[in-house]
């Protein structure tokens, strides 16, 4: 059983939407497949502003809800999507996100899911990776223990896991093939003690393939679709979660 905190302070930024408004929506894309959920939720965020560091909570600081609507980073807007694919409502994508966003639902930074691979080890996901390429590469990771063996995150517990992920010079049409349109893409780094350094989600449209996310470069600086084979092979690699529900 899943309990919530009890969160003490909230800061809530619907963007465009007000709560009425996202409500219908959300009711209107439930009764869609999965995939066209994910293209209905993302096709509203594109666009949308980058922010970094729009979560408030650390550890010498009160962790606070925040749903920001209107300014997404790469992690955020993952999150958001997750979350609105599976409500029927503004108080069930709220408790939701809740639910994703923190381990056992504790409003807490500490509980706070701060790793890709949280979604693995928390949230039920599945690193279908290696069924995508059975020759994809494996590694063994401390997360969030750091290469002078310090915590990138104080007082986040670290976690010994294994990590399949693709090369990027392995990427081919046969993988493209296998994924589907809401898959949440990883890309993954050689650094020690983090699975990934940024996050997105593969699209299908018209024929075509793309990575869509929140992107923090200059020239961008928003929700934008990028080719998703010429993103990837820039990249050391990838790693793909797909909800098993």
């Amino acid at each position: 059983m899943v309990l919530f905190s009890i969160c003490t302070a909230e800061k809530i930024d619907l963007g465009s939407w007000d709560k009425p408004e996202l409500s219908r929506f959300l009711l209107n894309n439930a009764t869609n497949f999965d995939n066209v959920k994910v293209k209905n939720i993302t096709d509203k965020f594109l666009n949308t502003p980058y922010k970094a560091n729009t979560m408030i909570g650390s550890v010498g600081q009160e962790e606070e809800l925040v749903i920001d609507l209107a300014h997404l980073d790469c992690f955020t807007f993952i999150d958001y999507v997750e979350a609105m694919k599976r409500s029927h409502s503004f108080n069930e994508f709220k408790t939701n996100l809740i639910s994703l966003r923190y381990q056992s639902g504790n409003i807490d930074y500490i509980f706070r899911n701060h790793f890709f691979s949280d979604w693995v080890i928390y949230n039920g996901f599945e690193n279908i990776t290696s069924s995508l390429y059975p020759k994809a590469k494996q590694v063994t990771k401390i997360l969030n223990l750091s290469k002078s063996n310090r915590l990138y995150l104080k007082k986040v517990k670290t976690k010994k896991i294994k990590i399949d992920y693709i090369d990027s010079n392995d990427l081919n049409s046969e993988i493209i093939n296998k994924l589907r349109t809401g898959d949440y893409v990883g890309i993954y780094t050689d650094i020690k003690g983090l699975d990934v350094t940024h996050t997105g989600i593969f699209i299908k449209k018209e024929g075509k393939t793309y990575f869509r996310h929140a992107s923090s470069k200059k020239e961008f600086l928003k929700v934008v679709d990028e080719p998703f084979e010429s993103y990837i092979k820039k990249t050391p690699g990838f790693i793909v979660l797909r909800n098993k529900n």
